[in-house]
């Protein structure tokens, strides 16, 4: 007699499918794969939850992650995951590490988490922590005024660059 294996629960099936997408994600992330990628599984009005900020929409997310990986002296920047976790509320957390090279030289962050919800299988909203950027802005992002400081920088840089628009490809996904 052979066993008959039955398939995973719908929310196995979830949790297993938003815990792929986080990995896509990572991949996103560490410049392995184009930030337009993002537009088939980030939901065009995604929310980001910033230490208290919060900021709205894909575009915003798309080039958000375009800023990182422009910054001045930071080279090489590549995103090493430890673990991606599904929560008990259906979240899934990411833990990772950037690596770069700072000036030439070798250097590794501390333990970056964000954490995801998810709807309809796509990302509707963030949760990251000033603590993630340190790499690549310096200790000065660890203070509120930090943080105003780098949106002025990042305000300045949106003028002269021209901007990712994702907002249109990440409708025609919606599932």
């Amino acid at each position: 007699m052979t066993a008959t294996l039955h398939p995973p629960a719908p929310a196995e099936d979830a949790t297993e499918a938003n815990r792929a997408t986080v990995a896509r994600l990572m991949t996103i992330l560490g410049g392995e794969t184009p930030i337009e990628a993002g537009a088939e599984f980030i939901h065009p009005d995604v929310a980001a939850n910033f230490d208290g900020w919060r900021f709205q929409g894909i575009d915003l997310w798309g080039n958000w992650i375009r800023y990182l990986r422009t910054r001045p002296g930071i080279s090489d920047l590549r995103l090493v995951m430890e673990r991606i976790e599904p929560n008990s509320d259906g979240t899934i957390t990411a833990c990772g590490r950037w690596h770069a090279r700072r000036r030439g030289y070798p250097v590794v962050s501390g333990l970056g988490v964000a954490t995801y919800r998810f709807e309809r299988g796509r990302i509707v909203e963030i949760w990251t922590t000033r603590r993630n950027y340190l790499l690549m802005f310096g200790p000065y992002l660890r203070y509120r005024w930090g943080m105003l400081w780098m949106l002025l920088r990042l305000a300045a840089w949106k003028k002269r660059t021209p901007q990712l628009e994702l907002r249109a490809a990440a409708e025609g996904m919606r599932k």
